[in-house]
Formats: C-alpha cells, structure tokens, sequence
C-alpha cells in the first residue's frame, strides 16, 4: 500500500483544470480505494478533506462518495454529504449516477439525498438533485417521490436547474411515471430564451407523449420553438418529434398542429426537420 508521503504527493497532484473543466489526478485515488484493504487510504482522505478548499475539496469528496456508493456505506455517505461545503454536496450527488449496489437500503437512502438536494439554496446542487433522480429512475429504483419537486423545479430562477430537470421530466416519463401534470411548464419552458432549457423542454413532451398522455396544451410552444433561427438542430428535432408523436393520436391533434403551423412562418428550406414535419402530417392526412 502506498506510504503517507506518497499519499500527500498524489493529493498535491490534485488540481482543477478551468480549460478543461474537470479535476484531474483523482485517478490515483480511485484506484488505491479499489485496494484498500486495510483502510488506510480512505483514513487519509477523511483526515485531509477538512482541510482542502474549493474544486479540490469537491474532487476528494466525489472519490469518497464514490467509494461509499460502490461499497454500501449509506450512513458514511450521508455523513460526507451532510458538509455544509456546496462544492462537496454538489459532487456527492455527483457521484451517485451509478448503480446503488445490493444493500437495500442505499437506494432509498440516495434518493432522500436527492430529495433533500432538491431543496438546497444553491441552483448547482439542485442540478444535481435532477441528475440523481433520473439516474435512479434508470437503474429501476422508485423515484415517485421525485414527480412533485421536479415540476417546482421546472419553474426555477436558474435556467441550469430548468434544464436539467426538463432531462429528469423525460427520463422519467421513459420509465413509466405519470408526468402529465408537467406539460403545461414545459410548453413554457420551451420558449425560454436558453436553448438547452428550450431542447430538453422539447424532448420531455416528447417522451411524455409517448408514454400515452396529452400535451396539446403545449403544441403552439413546439410550433414557435420551429421558427427558431439557432443552428443546432437538436431542439427543432425534438419539438418535431413531439409533434408528429401528438398529431398520430388523433385527427384533432392533427388539426391542432396543422392550425398552429399557419400562425407562424418556418423555413423549409433551411431544416429538413421541418420538411419532415410537413411530411409527416400529409401522410395522415
């Protein structure tokens, strides 16, 4: 195992990259948590952790939380996230995006978490709050406790939390839950001046009406998020596919759509979503 003074090297290693975006030099640390047999490394990194600041403190914290996802320890996870340190609630729940694990208690332990996350005063641990839930949602855990913050959330100050949450809304409607009462914030949401709110906005009421609920109180939303003149396609992708998904259901809903399209002008030459669109509703005709 590696010495204390190798330990303190590897922690001085530990740095943000702002170009990047990332911690690097966790690595090190990951690895030698796999192999701790006798603790000692994980004893170094609760010793040192008070005393770190910043991303680096947020970095160390995401190992440990990592650590104790992998290893069932609910109670020191709960413990490393109840620092009042934003940078170390943010990356606890950062790094819960993996599967629970056997013992029972860890997935309903990792969403009351998330469900407290949800709450915090700071919009970067609200997104990860969002991130957790539909992590959960993923690996089959019940998150229908998740439903009614993640509709608050959708009406957030950060158009960050917006966004995330729109993705959770989705990945959530994918699983089944009944996500109908968000329709209405969404269609909102995708006239929001950020695009990534407005793509992922888009893409919920897509899943949601796959998952066989209404969303044509949002269809004029989806229709004017066309118009849009940002060259990602992403979001005229998903509002397309929402649409289409909406006007299948019935001739009403086609007649809803057809009806929107005429109060806007959209460039068929320009976006071959719209061209699909178009296509789309002919061929229901």
């Amino acid at each position: 195992m590696a010495t204390t003074s190798e330990l303190r090297r590897l922690l001085s290693l530990v740095h943000f990259d702002a170009r990047l975006s990332c911690i690097e030099g966790l690595t090190a640390f990951r690895n030698l948590l796999e192999q701790d047999s006798d603790g000692s490394v994980l004893r170094f990194l609760n010793q040192e952790l008070p005393k770190l600041d910043g991303k680096k403190r947020g970095g160390i914290a995401y190992v440990l939380a990592e650590h104790h996802r992998q290893t069932g320890n609910l109670k020191s996870l709960q413990q490393l996230y109840a620092d009042d340190d934003i940078e170390v609630k943010a990356s606890v729940l950062n790094a819960l995006w993996g599967q629970p694990g056997s013992n029972p208690e860890m997935s309903p332990g990792i969403m009351q978490l998330a469900m407290d996350g949800a709450n915090h005063a700071s919009p970067r641990v609200r997104m990860e709050a969002c991130s957790v839930f539909q992590n959960l949602c993923g690996w089959k855990v019940d998150v229908s406790g998740a439903v009614a913050p993640l509709h608050r959330l959708l009406s957030d100050d950060s158009d960050c939390v917006r966004s995330q949450a729109a993705c959770a809304v989705g990945n959530l409607a994918k699983g089944k839950y009944d996500m109908s009462e968000h329709v209405a914030q969404l269609g909102q949401n995708a006239r929001r001046e950020d695009i990534s709110v407005r793509n992922y906005s888009a893409w919920a009421l897509w899943q949601i009406s796959r998952n066989k609920h209404d969303i044509g109180v949002a269809v004029p939303e989806l229709v004017q998020l066309l118009a849009d003149n940002d060259d990602w396609n992403d979001p005229r992708k998903n509002a397309v596919g929402a649409l289409l998904h909406h006007a299948k259901k019935s001739s009403q809903n086609r007649e809803q759509v057809m009806q929107c399209i005429k109060m806007v002008q959209l460039d068929l030459k320009k976006y071959k979503e719209i061209r699909r669109l178009q296509e789309g509703l002919a061929s229901l005709s």
